[in-house]
């Protein structure tokens, strides 16, 4: 009886504070502006769609094990160091070892942040170097995150094209052609994700000869720098001053989940801006990382890194003549990174051709991803041991019935 009773007065109560406080409809969410129309990339899109026991030629992920040399350090550090937060751009030995990798720029420590991955290192120095209307130029095809951190900067993008006729090298005429005076930034990445294609020298002199005599900034994603399969590509802050240096140990080492890159500029007011954005969205990057991360210029990690780039180099060959033989479809040749482009146009549209091999258990990703100038493209890449990558292309020619 108690109970009833009990349950009478709250249920009375409550009509009581309703009738007091009518109930409002709660309100549409609406997206900031600066957050409209941001959806997952289609290589996430793909990744995420794929099927179980899938052969992945889509997301760039190296394969090859962390060398165990730095999962050694990480662990010992783990277990006998004490690990709370390092400063903000970072300890101070690793930004000097960074700044080494840079000797023409003749950098102090204090020109490095280091920052949660590349990744963090781009959308901050996007933040930090254009404001609301401000043009940014970036390459067609190119990786997906430009166009996003421009967007979120609240900037406007603008593509200057690497064309598909020319085998996706850079063409200075229509970077020059897109260049207004609203234009602040401009991005280059060399190796190119997607196209595997490197910017030659007389590529970053005729970039660096057009923003001459501009306040425009140069973002260089040097994120594959240390993955060439001929000579090593040469950074664009060798040949234009206003440079921010985007990079990292992702690629080149195995490390994409340890979240480790920096920002390296010669300009103390763009980098300290950069530190203080740093600051307050990230405090510092994982203590254990940092500390292990100093072990990333021995003599153990650069024959580490001239192994992977062998590795890789003898993936991308084989790959590229697998599909000529086995598809008859023709693939640009890598000049480094991880990735080739594969030519589908024959075949008909690429998103279509994409989910075809999608349900035939295969990941790939549709050029349009990284632009129109790639549409009639699939970006392959070539994180796979051999006889995956084999399995790959028979499940590909099954899908297409070639």
């Amino acid at each position: 009886m108690f109970r009833s009773i009990w349950l009478l007065f709250c249920t009375k109560g409550s009509k009581q504070a309703n009738s007091m406080h009518p109930i409002q409809e709660k309100p549409d969410f609406v997206l900031p502006r600066r957050m409209r129309g941001l959806q997952p990339t289609l290589i996430r899109q793909f990744f995420e769609r794929a099927l179980p026991d899938s052969i992945n030629f889509g997301l760039g992920e190296p394969d090859l094990p962390t060398p165990q040399f730095m999962r050694d350090e990480a662990a010992r550090i783990s277990r006998d160091e004490q690990n709370g937060y390092t400063s903000h751009p970072g300890i101070p030995e690793l930004r000097e070892k960074i700044a080494e990798q840079y000797p023409h720029l003749n950098l102090p420590r204090t020109g490095v942040v280091v920052t949660c991955g590349s990744q963090e290192a781009m959308t901050d120095a996007f933040l930090c170097a254009i404001d609301v209307g401000d043009e940014v130029l970036m390459p067609d095809p190119g990786f997906p995150a430009y166009d996003a951190c421009t967007r979120i900067a609240e900037g406007v993008p603008v593509y200057y094209k690497m064309p598909a006729d020319r085998d996706f090298q850079f063409d200075i005429s229509n970077f020059k052609s897109q260049i207004t005076e609203k234009t602040k930034a401009a991005v280059v990445i060399s190796p190119s994700n997607p196209t595997g294609k490197i910017l030659t020298e007389q590529n970053l002199r005729d970039i660096a000869g057009a923003l001459d005599g501009t306040d425009i900034w140069l973002i260089s994603d040097e994120i594959y720098s240390d993955l060439y399969f001929g000579e090593k590509p040469r950074s664009a802050s060798e040949f234009y001053d206003r440079t921010i240096i985007i990079s990292g140990l992702s690629k080149s080492l195995s490390m994409t989940g340890w979240r480790m890159g920096w920002a390296a500029c010669k300009d103390p007011e763009m980098i300290n801006a950069i530190e203080v954005l740093h600051g307050f969205t990230t405090v510092c990057t994982s203590t254990i990382t940092q500390k292990a991360s100093l072990l990333g210029w021995t003599p153990e990690a650069e024959a580490a890194k001239e192994e992977f780039r062998d590795v890789y180099r003898k993936r991308g060959e084989f790959l590229v003549d697998l599909f000529d033989k086995e598809l008859g479809l023709k693939a640009t040749s890598p000049e480094g990174a991880f990735y080739t482009m594969l030519d589908v146009r024959s075949l008909g549209d690429d998103l279509e051709i994409a989910e075809k091999c999608l349900q035939n258990r295969v990941v790939t990703v549709p050029g349009v991803a990284f632009g129109p100038e790639a549409k009639g493209f699939l970006r392959i890449s070539f994180c796979n041991t051999e006889d995956k990558m084999a399995e790959g292309v028979r499940r590909m020619k099954e899908a297409f019935r070639i």
